[in-house]
């Protein structure tokens, strides 16, 4: 049987900035927002990803934002057109995800709080976002 090589490969994962305040242990009613923006690097094949999570309880007792950046190597033979419609803007968060996640699990872990596990998340909207604030670059 012949592997089909993938459309996208993930090269990279890294967290650029972390930041955790927190005020008082205990039970935290959090809210989660994101802001993303991506650029294509045609002449090398990479699609960056930059997400922000901003993790904010109601009464401040709680504060996380987590600036991650992840690289993508693509397959030039798909038009850019294709992948900004789904591999880019709804595969790569959902890839990316996951490591969010474990960092800000790890992350509060070792801070002494609780340890927040982040529910799965339908991350559409920021695909959206992020076919509004992409760049590509020649």
């Amino acid at each position: 049987m012949e592997t089909q090589k993938a459309s996208i490969q993930f090269l990279k994962f890294f967290v650029k900035e972390s930041y955790i305040s927190f005020n008082e242990i205990g039970e935290y009613k959090i809210k989660i927002d994101f802001d993303a923006n991506a650029s294509v690097k045609k002449s090398v094949n990479k699609y960056h990803l930059i997400i922000e999570t901003v993790i904010s309880e109601a009464e401040g007792k709680l504060n996380i934002r987590v600036v991650s950046e992840s690289i993508f190597d693509y397959d030039n033979d798909l038009s850019i057109e294709e992948l900004k419609d789904g591999l880019f803007t709804k595969n790569a968060p959902a890839i990316v995800f996951p490591y969010i996640r474990a960092y800000i699990a790890s992350l509060t872990a070792i801070s002494g709080v609780p340890t927040l596990n982040l529910p799965t998340l339908n991350l559409t909207k920021l695909g959206e976002q992020l076919l509004d604030k992409m760049t590509i670059e020649e």
